[in-house]
This record gives structure tokens, sequence and C-alpha cells, in this order.
């Protein structure tokens, strides 16, 4: 409800209510006053005839004077039940020789009736103003306005259909967007322009898609052949480790594929649940951390939490956060601990010297460090594959010691082992 009070067509629809009350309210105080206006007139005029044609008949006027003095003052000779109401009040003697004048001021105007003892006579009034005309003008420019509204929003209504296609486009689909050759307002040039715009983008993710599988591509061959010289080795303890090297490089390029499908929004989600401790395993194997070594530089405090995440991301998310943790920390371990929903990761060493956004852009180094090992994309992608699950990360430094803190990823109810 909120967002739809600051839509551009909630405000112009109150616009229009507003104006058309506003129009409404004037128009009727504009009749109203005039008219109040026209019956003291009515009642002036009124008055004032009654004088004149007392006037007339008493300086021995005739009645076609009064007929010409009515006619001139615009008075017209009607036909209707006024007059057979007029006739019957003060009625005139049947030997009456003279010229009887009988007025009343009503809502529809002045009367007036001219007897003799030969023929009665109703004039009206012609001169007072039909307010009709102005009731039709006040309904021609509600119609008017109503129409214009229409116009107006009839004119933006594309711009729903642009907002639709921009959050297609940014959930990955832009088969809905079309080039309209016969744009000829602002807004039909807008929507060409993103309509050019949105194909260059998908042109360069397209490239850019394609020139990371082409690496990836090229980069399993040699892993391979390396694989298989390293079966060849007599030395048991060497031809493991280069297996194992071999094996990681292999899952580093799975991991740039699923990094490049969460970039490109083609990434699947698959939460499941699973215990910390597979987790942390796993993430060792990808580090190359020897699970037998008397010297683990990390050190789990809750083996039995249950997390709720797609694993091969969140993996992906935690080996880089710990690679990093360990590779700053001032003596090399890290403490990996729960509480409540969050998974916290710790390490002793300084504070970071920049706001913890500045680390989730690609390529950053501190710039006082500029030859420092690594490309700078550690914190990025661990922000991005932590996104892509709806997980919040936040950072604080307290007491000489770093916490990263992953936020909703802690199944509440866990699991003991026995």
């Amino acid at each position: 409800m909120l967002q739809f009070k600051h839509s551009i067509f909630f405000k112009i629809t109150i616009l229009f209510v507003c104006t058309l009350l506003s129009f409404f309210a004037i128009s009727h105080y504009f009749i109203e006053d005039h008219i109040q206006n026209e019956n003291l007139l009515s009642e002036f005029r009124y008055n004032q005839y009654i004088i004149t044609i007392n006037e007339i008949m008493q300086y021995g006027g005739n009645i076609d004077l009064i007929k010409k003095y009515l006619e001139k003052m615009q008075f017209s000779p009607v036909e209707n039940d006024i007059k057979k109401s007029l006739q019957e009040v003060n009625k005139i003697p049947s030997n009456f020789s003279g010229i009887f004048a009988k007025a009343v001021n009503t809502p529809d105007g002045i009367y007036i009736l001219l007897e003799t003892a030969d023929e009665a006579i109703l004039y009206k009034d012609q001169s007072r103003k039909s307010y009709k005309n102005f009731y039709i003008i006040t309904l021609v420019g509600i119609i008017l306005l109503t129409f214009v509204f229409f116009v107006v929003l009839k004119s933006l209504m594309p711009l729903k259909t642009l907002k639709e296609h921009i959050k297609q486009f940014a959930e990955g689909d832009n088969s809905n967007i079309h080039y309209n050759p016969n744009a000829k307002d602002e807004i039909g040039e807008l929507q060409n322009e993103f309509y050019k715009s949105s194909n260059q983008i998908k042109s360069l993710n397209e490239a850019r898609s394609l020139l990371l599988r082409s690496i990836m591509h090229e980069l399993k061959t040699p892993i391979t052949k390396g694989r298989i010289i390293a079966e060849m080795v007599q030395d048991t303890t060497q031809k493991q480790k280069l297996c194992s090297a071999f094996t990681r490089l292999n899952e580093l390029i799975n991991e740039f594929a699923k990094i490049e499908q969460i970039s490109s929004k083609n990434y699947h989600l698959n939460k499941q649940e699973f215990l910390l401790q597979d987790l942390i395993n796993h993430t060792k194997e990808m580090l190359l951390i020897d699970e037998n070594t008397p010297d683990d530089p990390i050190t789990l405090n809750a083996p039995d939490a249950l997390i709720k995440a797609d694993f091969d991301l969140f993996a992906i998310a935690i080996k880089n956060l710990l690679d990093n943790a360990i590779k700053y920390s001032s003596d090399g371990k890290v403490q990996v601990y729960i509480k409540n929903d969050r998974l916290y990761l710790t390490n002793k060493g300084q504070a970071l010297q920049y706001e913890f956004k500045e680390y989730f852009k690609p390529y950053f180094k501190n710039p006082q460090k500029p030859s420092s090992q690594g490309f700078g994309l550690g914190m990025y992608i661990i922000k991005n594959t932590l996104d892509a699950q709806g997980f919040k990360f936040s950072y604080k430094h307290k007491d000489g010691v770093n916490i990263f803190i992953i936020h909703y990823c802690v199944v509440e109810n866990y699991c003991p082992l026995k």
C-alpha cells in the first residue's frame, strides 16, 4: 500500500479528483451566487414595474401604452397555469371598464396579467437569465477534465510496461523487450533506448560467459594431463599431494563456473541442511589443509550445528572467508562458532582500514600494499554467494579481534551428535 501511494498514477488520480471537486465547488458557488443576485435584482425590478404601471394608469394611460412599456422591458405574452391563478385573485367586476394589472414574482420569473373587460393577457419577464446553460457548461467541463485525465493516463501507461520489462530483464529475461519504430513521445524513446541498452548488456554478458567457459574448457585439458602424470609418480606422498593439487584445480574451475552462473542469474539454489563439521571438513580439503596436521589453523567450537544453505555456494564463501582470515591473522588461527542463527568466524589482527563495503568491490586491494598476493576477489565472491542465498554479512572489531558474521544461516534446532 505504501508503494502504491508513491506511484505516479496514484498521484495523478488524486490530483484529478481534487481538480474535479474544486471545479465542481467553484461552479456551484458561482451559480448559487448569481441566482441569489438575480433574485434580489428581480425583486427590485418587480417593484419598479408595479410602480411604473400604476403611474401610467394614474396619468390616464391606456392598455396599448402599458403593452409597449412591457415589450420594451422584455416582457412577452405567454399562456400557462399562472394566468388562471391570477385571474382568480381579486376578480374584476363585470361592469369594470378600466385596466386591471396583477403581478407576481416567482422563481421562474416575473408575471404581469393585464385585464380589461374584453381581454386578459399574461406577460412574462424574458430578461431573467436561465441557469440551465451554466449547468451544461459545468457538465461539459467535468467531461473535458475526465477526458484529459484518461488521455494523460493512457500516455503514461507505457511506463508500467517499461517497469515490467526492466524487472524481467533484472531476472535475466529480455524476451518481451521489443523495439517500437512508431515511438514519438519521450516514453517511447526511453523504451527504445532501454531496448538498445539491454541488447548491449546481453551481448556483453554472452561474450563474458563465452570467454569464461572457453578459459575453463582450455584449462581442463592440462589439468587432466597433469593428473595422469601425477598418477605415475612412484613416491606415494608426493603422488598424493600432486593428485590433491590437480583435483583442487579442477574444483576451482567448477567454482568459477558457479560464480559465473550467479553473476548471470542462471544458478538454481539447492538449499539443504547439513552439519557445520562436514562443511568445515570440506573447506579444509578445498584449502589443502591436512585434517591430521597437529597445527590445525581452524578451531570449530560448534561441530554439531546444522546449517541450512546451498552447500556448494556456502562452501565457496566459507573457504574464501577462512583463507583470508588465516592469511591476515596475527597468529594464523581462526575460530568458528555459532550464536542463535548466526555463524561467527574470528581471527586476531588489526581492524579493517576501510569501510566494510569497500572490500566487496571486485579487484579491491589495499592501496598501501598494491603488490599483495591475490586478485582482490575474495570478499567480492563471499558477498555475492551469500547474497544469492539471502544471508546478511557483517563485520566488527573488538578487543583486537576481527569478527565476521553470517546471519540467518544456522538452523535454530540443531542436533547434538552422540
